[in-house]
């Protein structure tokens, strides 16, 4: 449950064994170290079709997340849980993670809610968490950057893929080697994050790259020229990038 002045994201699949639980936790832990006043819950549509869920949640999703440096002992061992009106209710953004999928349930179950669900394309698949994880810091780039819910896509129309983010954040990448000897570092810079999410996002490039960096006077600095590699990888989490330098 939100504490008092947070707001509240609910994420939803079939099961809440898999796809939902691994956005959970996956958000909580980026919105706790970029002190965001965001909490996130998950919910299944349709608990009794996960006839072959075993345990309390995926044991291939808990691995995925301890392999990023994610713990979370109490959300992990809770069970799957039915959605209810209730949490619809109370949610300020809501997200199905496959719209082919879960909007026929929304129909059928809860149709007075449909139009207030953000629909994500990630199927049930061994790939899932991979896109979960690009489209969870998406999500935390658009809340930063105003809060914007994405559009709900026509049942009746084909869907779009890889539909462009609204109002991305934007990051500027240079190169620097004055003064450094000859050992270059790659700068990201201009981002609008408190020292938590810089440090959070260098976290994730130095692991993306294979090298080391620092956070320095408000910018990122990562090891060699990482220029190619550090644009395509904020590009999947969501970033508009420009290049600055030569």
């Amino acid at each position: 449950m939100a504490k008092r002045g947070e707001k509240s994201v609910l994420f939803l699949c079939t099961g809440n064994y898999y796809r939902s639980r691994f956005a959970e936790i996956l958000f909580n832990s980026v919105a706790g170290k970029m002190r965001l006043p965001w909490k996130a819950s998950s919910k299944g549509l349709a608990l009794e079709r996960g006839v072959n869920n075993i345990g309390s949640m995926a044991v291939s999703a808990v691995k995925a997340l301890e392999a990023i440096g994610v713990r979370a002992a109490d959300a992990v061992a809770r069970f799957p849980i039915q959605a209810t009106g209730d949490d619809f209710a109370v949610a300020d953004w809501i997200v199905a993670l496959k719209q082919a999928e879960h909007l026929p349930l929304l129909q059928e179950r809860f149709p007075a809610w449909v139009e207030k669900v953000e629909f994500w394309q990630v199927d049930d698949a061994p790939d899932a968490l991979a896109l979960i994880e690009q489209e969870v810091m998406r999500l935390v780039a658009r809340i930063m950057g105003g809060g914007e819910r994405q559009e709900v896509p026509d049942a009746h129309e084909p869907l779009a893929d890889n539909e462009p983010t609204k109002k991305p954040l934007t990051a500027k990448v240079g190169r620097e080697t004055a003064g450094r000897r000859g050992k270059g570092v790659t700068t990201v810079f201009d981002l609008p994050l408190d020292e938590t999410g810089l440090r959070e996002l260098a976290a994730t490039l130095k692991q993306r790259c294979g090298t080391g960096g620092t956070v320095k006077d408000g910018r990122i600095e990562i090891q060699g020229d990482q220029r190619e590699r550090i644009v395509a990888e904020l590009e999947k989490l969501g970033y508009k990038v420009k290049r600055v330098g030569g």
